[in-house]
């Protein structure tokens, strides 16, 4: 919430979260955290002596000592949920927490509570949509002058605006190593792919964790993928706004480079990030430093200018997308194309804005809008219009 400016927080509320598969993803991750969900829940008086009977040994922990995933701070924060007896305690309970975290951060008066989604007022304007007709409303208040607006679906509102290969520190760390694999294992997929850009597409195109991020100019495609699966959660309808003289074609030799970074280590990778955001490096020094980069870039393109402006390394670009496959033309697709970014970073700075504050569009009553959307024609064979997916809606819609 801090780092976005809202989080919803419904699933723990209103007790949406099933004990059972939280089970499974501890036990897969190998957690020790798989304990507090082995048997029943404590209730509030015991849920202390419970959490300090699997874990004393971390009684005295300082705040950054110990390091969760993701799915360890869900299980976590469930857990203490669930000690309460009613969606009314845990909101009572929520406000108060609302309250400390105020506190806390010197947030002052900023942190608002609307349907189990708290926010900070000051950066973001809260929207919610439950059809297509409300959705039409909200498109009224769209302002694109010289902007090209870009739409992405979340089938949770807490995913982080992130490329996959980002997500997990491991992909993260072996990115070259997929790639590289990827092409070893399967050359005959690549034949036609001229460029790393194209490359990269081919790998998203069948799911490896890539540093491109689906984005698509038609809404109702964003919100078909908001709402197909993950029902007992808000989804979210991500907006993206560009101006429309920094969206790049995939001849661009900004997106060139930044397609190029795949063939390198993590450790070069971040050696050029260090590079790039070190002020006292000008340019001609940049370019010498990063000799390897520039000699990868004029394999892929002769004529690349010997030169490369640090900056575009550090930053994500909108890249319209070769319209060379049938799921990008009925998806009408783009990417957005990711440089060298930090640990902490997100691509928030793309969301669109109204009157300087985010807008967060977050999807209730997805069953509903799945069904007004297969008027308009939108559906899973539609969309992915390969053989298989076509068949597999086919079965689906006559179960």
């Amino acid at each position: 919430m801090l780092a976005d400016g809202y989080f919803d927080m419904s699933m723990y509320i209103y007790g949406k979260i099933k004990k059972e598969e939280m089970l499974a993803n501890l036990v897969l991750q190998k957690s020790k955290y798989d304990i507090l969900y082995k048997n029943t829940y404590p209730n509030q008086e015991t849920a202390s002596y419970k959490w300090f009977k699997h874990f004393e040994h971390q009684s005295n922990f300082k705040r950054n000592d110990i390091k969760l995933t993701k799915t360890e701070s869900e299980a976590i924060v469930n857990w203490v949920y669930r000690t309460l007896k009613n969606s009314s305690e845990r909101e009572d309970f929520t406000k108060a927490l609302l309250r400390n975290i105020k506190e806390l951060y010197s947030i002052d008066n900023d942190i608002d509570y609307l349907k189990g989604v708290v926010f900070n007022k000051r950066k973001i304007e809260l929207k919610f949509i439950s059809s297509i007709s409300t959705f039409s409303e909200l498109v009224r208040m769209f302002e694109t002058d010289g902007k090209q607006i870009f739409f992405r679906g979340h089938a949770n509102a807490n995913y982080t605006l992130l490329p996959s290969v980002m997500r997990t520190r491991k992909w993260k760390e072996n990115e070259r190593a997929m790639y590289n694999e990827l092409i070893i294992n399967c050359p005959n997929n690549f034949e036609n792919c001229h460029t790393h850009l194209e490359k990269l597409v081919e790998m998203q195109h069948y799911g490896l964790p890539t540093r491109l991020l689906d984005i698509t100019r038609n809404p109702l495609v964003a919100i078909y993928f908001a709402c197909e699966s993950q029902f007992d959660c808000y989804g979210e309808l991500v907006l993206i706004s560009a101006d429309i003289n920094t969206i790049k074609y995939p001849q661009s030799d900004t997106v060139s480079m930044l397609a190029s970074l795949p063939l390198f280590s993590y450790k070069k990778q971040e050696e050029f990030r260090r590079l790039a955001e070190d002020k006292l490096i000008d340019k001609k020094l940049f370019n010498e430093k990063v000799a390897r980069l520039l000699h990868e870039i004029r394999l892929e393109k002769p004529a690349f200018r010997s030169e490369i402006n640090k900056f575009d390394l550090l930053n994500s670009f909108i890249v319209y997308a070769l319209k060379n496959n049938n799921r990008i033309i009925k998806q009408d697709g783009a990417f957005i194309l990711c440089g060298l970014l930090g640990d902490d970073n997100s691509l928030n700075s793309l969301r669109y804005k109204h009157n300087e504050k985010t807008v967060i569009v977050l999807i209730e009553k997805k069953k509903m809008l799945l069904t007004q959307l297969e008027s308009f024609s939108i559906n899973r064979a539609a969309l992915f219009p390969e053989i298989d997916c076509v068949a597999e809606y086919i079965k689906t819609k006559y179960s």
